[in-house]
């Protein structure tokens, strides 16, 4: 004890006297709130574990959808940066794709704009949400966020970081952790994927507009069950396919409960070079438009062929879809 009461006393420790008292206990150490760097991080940390677990053979496939979920108080604070953080991920992702292309043939991206949706939430998946967390999803496609209305449960595979492990890794969530968050138009970009992997002058970063028109409005009728639905297409490019399981859960699917429907059936997606809309047909059953039968292709190399602003298109003789877009 006498000699504990003889350092104290030593000229040495009056700085950090000072520091103390300048410093009070309860700040010292304390964790800083979730920053820009701490989410560019994050989000190619998610991106990186996608290249890994998502390629295949010689094909480099990633994840382009991502969700970023904040704390409430973060999330306004850090609201008029998410542009920024949006433009230097991607720079980073094409930086990265440099890199990793060296080991593949093939550069594989699944949509034609990467996309980010930022959204407060003090809580998601049964774990509490602080000024120092942070929650960022990573899928191939998109993933439907907005009100599930009467639709079963139902998961979809993301990449996202285990809470055991502290690392990403592929793994199953519930949609319904989802409903509760508001992905607001003032949080969600897209950046249109560039061949070149670089974003270059030329490539500009938009804020997602308003989409309950969509880009299209699609009815479809099922001749082998007699009942028909929409589909609002609010995707630049989307998937037709049969109702799945593994189809489920995600937004730029247009999934038909009818065994005449293939899986995948079709794709249809939206030029922004040309302004034009364009189909491809996948299944060994016959696809037509107007009338007119489209040649088939393989879904890895599809073949397009344009869509006229109002067209019809029947699938297997069975299922027709009237395509219509929105102005």
């Amino acid at each position: 004890m006498h000699n504990r009461l003889n350092m104290n006393k030593r000229p040495g420790n009056f700085f950090g006297a000072v520091k103390n008292w300048l410093i009070p206990e309860s700040t010292k150490d304390e964790p800083i709130p979730v920053t820009n760097n701490d989410i560019l991080k994050e989000l190619l940390d998610c991106f990186d574990d996608s290249c890994r677990t998502e390629s295949v053979g010689a094909s480099l496939v990633f994840n382009m959808h991502y969700l970023v979920i904040l704390h409430p108080d973060v999330y306004e604070q850090r609201l008029p940066s998410f542009p920024v953080v949006v433009k230097e991920a991607v720079k980073m992702f094409y930086k990265k794709l440099q890199q990793y292309k060296k080991n593949y043939e093939d550069l594989s991206p699944v949509s034609s704009h990467w996309q980010f949706r930022f959204g407060p939430a003090s809580d998601f998946n049964n774990e509490r949400l602080g000024p120092y967390d942070m929650k960022v999803i990573g899928m191939l496609t998109g993933i439907k966020t907005g009100s599930m209305g009467g639709e079963r449960r139902h998961t979809a595979k993301v990449t996202m970081k285990s809470k055991a492990t502290n690392v990403f890794d592929k793994m199953d969530i519930n949609l319904e952790v989802l409903r509760h968050i508001h992905f607001a138009e003032s949080g969600s970009f897209t950046v249109k994927f560039s061949n070149d992997l670089t974003l270059g002058g030329g490539v500009t970063l938009k804020q997602a507009r308003n989409m309950d028109n969509g880009y299209a409005r699609i009815e479809y009728f099922m001749g082998d069950k007699n009942k028909g639905d929409h589909y609002i297409m609010r995707d630049t490019e989307i998937v037709i396919a049969r109702k799945e399981p593994e189809n489920q859960g995600y937004s730029n699917y247009l999934l038909i409960e009818s065994s005449y429907v293939s899986n995948p059936h079709a794709r249809i997606r939206l030029n922004e070079t040309t302004g034009k809309f364009q189909i491809a047909a996948f299944s060994s059953n016959e696809t037509r438009v107007n009338e007119a039968v489209i040649a088939r292709s393989d879904a890895s190399s599809p073949r397009w062929f344009d869509l006229e602003p109002q067209s019809q298109i029947m699938l297997n003789g069975i299922v027709t879809l009237e395509f219509k877009q929105q102005q």
